[in-house]
């Protein structure tokens, strides 16, 4: 299986998931839309960002996936919002498949976010204000190919693990968009 035939397996596999995510996250007319959409992004991020954390990366691996933390704080600065209640992600991430899964869920929202970028601009958001994190994510294309490369090459990769996981992760992304809980009192 090579890493275009992973990539649509693990599209055709997620594709529900993923079509639930989208539906979540919605539109964004109004600032208080956008500002919902990132508290949830910003939740699941540091949620991912913590497991991501706790992974022995593979011999041989030197990509590692999109940073998007500073550029989210500061969105949160330039928009006022409250600290956002952390959510804990238990999930294991020290297998290749395992771990592949998880990537292609976090790396594969940069395609998403062009759309997400235009969508900010026409509320007034931008790479200088508000919305940073898309800017960074929208900006690098090559960053994803050069994760489909790795998802291509990575030798003993297990489908269904992979899209075990990424459906997991989806859920997770799922929980932090539709939590009441995210504001800090």
């Amino acid at each position: 299986m090579t890493g275009n035939e992973r990539r649509f397996a693990l599209r055709k596999r997620t594709q529900t998931a993923h079509e639930r995510l989208d539906a979540v996250v919605g539109g964004f007319d109004t600032i208080d839309d956008y500002r919902r959409y990132l508290i949830g992004l910003s939740a699941f991020r540091a949620a991912m960002d913590g497991a991501l954390r706790r992974v022995a990366w593979p011999a041989g691996w030197s990509w590692r996936p999109t940073a998007l933390a500073r550029s989210l704080a500061g969105d949160a600065i330039d928009l006022g919002l409250p600290a956002i209640q952390q959510i804990r992600c238990d999930m294991d991430l020290n297998d290749r498949s395992v771990l592949l899964g998880a990537l292609y869920v976090l790396e594969g929202s940069t395609l998403g976010a062009r759309l997400l970028r235009q969508r900010a601009a026409k509320i007034g958001l931008d790479e200088d204000f508000g919305a940073r994190h898309l800017a960074t994510m929208s900006n690098d294309i090559a960053h994803w190919h050069s994760f489909l490369v790795l998802l291509d090459e990575t030798a003993d990769f297990d489908v269904e693990r992979a899209a075990a996981t990424a459906n997991a992760v989806f859920a997770l992304a799922i929980q932090c968009f539709e939590s009441e809980l995210l504001f800090v009192q």
